[in-house]
């Protein structure tokens, strides 16, 4: 229903917010997007659009506090020595030694926390060598 050269009292020519065809403005209506359309652009409004959600309750019906930490003591033949450095806390027992020390190796000579040995690393030391364990 395109354009039509007529004449109507108090009408004039307008454009189709879509197609782009030229009406008169009685031909056109407004639609819910806020756009001027002809009747074949016209379309109703989606019924979803109007749909809203439920609130979901997403909390627990009870709660408990989170419990603390429980370490457990392993005592060790090594841990229950009274010797320096290789006695624990709680498990070392004064005057008490079965001989069972770690054993020196290459690695544990180094002065670097997480491969040094007690009694076995050597102060200032970054990397190990041979003549370290050569008994002389």
């Amino acid at each position: 229903m395109s354009y039509r050269s007529r004449w109507d009292n108090g009408a004039w020519k307008v454009v189709c917010d879509v197609c782009g065809r030229e009406f008169k403005n009685n031909d056109l209506q407004l639609r819910w997007d806020g756009l001027m359309v002809c009747s074949g652009d016209w379309e109703p409004r989606q019924p979803q659009d109007f749909v809203h959600g439920v609130a979901d309750k997403q909390v627990p019906p009870f709660t408990r506090p989170e419990q603390t930490d429980v370490f457990a003591i392993v005592c060790t033949p090594i841990t229950t020595q009274g010797i320096a450095d290789y006695g624990q806390a709680d498990c070392a027992k004064a005057d008490i030694n079965y001989g069972n020390l770690p054993v020196c190796t290459l690695e544990g000579s180094i002065a670097i926390p997480p491969t040094a040995v007690a009694g076995c690393a050597i102060t200032n030391k970054q990397s190990p060598g041979l003549n370290d364990f050569l008994i002389g």
